[in-house]
């Protein structure tokens, strides 16, 4: 909104350049806060889901319900540790099973300002969870339908 002010001040539109990455953080972070409520610091939420953000690792994998989505073919070698976590893991929630190396991986540290290792913890609270609630699907679907795809789009072309 910051631009939207200064162009009102210069009184003339100016080019915005957004990162797409960034941007398409917005609808899920959105859509998370939505569903469970706003952050409550840096690094916690005040909802169930962000609070079982924190403590799942411990958690097994599951028997899931796969989410279908479409996952890009993407170059393994352009992809950060974080990078490739999630793509890992979307293939698991897509494909309905999880190597034993993947279940006993960590995503990284949470942080309100990494949305890919938001997205990353919530697949794999998903699988981890046996009676998902209701809010938990929605926004795992969300992330495999919406926010996966258009992250690795992007990524691969841009």
């Amino acid at each position: 909104m910051e631009i939207r002010c200064l162009e009102l001040k210069l009184g003339k539109p100016l080019q915005w350049v957004i990162c797409l990455l960034n941007f398409n953080e917005l609808t899920l972070r959105h859509l998370f806060e939505t569903l469970d409520g706003p952050t409550n610091g840096p690094k916690s939420y005040s909802g169930n889901i962000g609070k079982a953000l924190l403590t799942f690792q411990a958690l097994p994998v599951t028997n899931f319900k796969i989410i279908v989505g479409e996952l890009p073919t993407t170059d393994r070698r352009d992809l950060s540790k974080d990078q490739m976590y999630f793509l890992e893991i979307s293939q698991t929630v897509r494909l309905g099973n999880c190597s034993d190396g993947l279940a006993r991986r960590s995503p990284s540290t949470l942080s309100h300002s990494r949305w890919l290792t938001t997205a990353n913890k919530l697949l794999r609270l998903y699988v981890s969870s046996p009676v998902p609630s209701l809010k938990l699907k929605q926004i795992a679907e969300f992330v495999m339908k919406v926010y996966t795809p258009n992250w690795f789009n992007i990524k691969s072309k841009h």
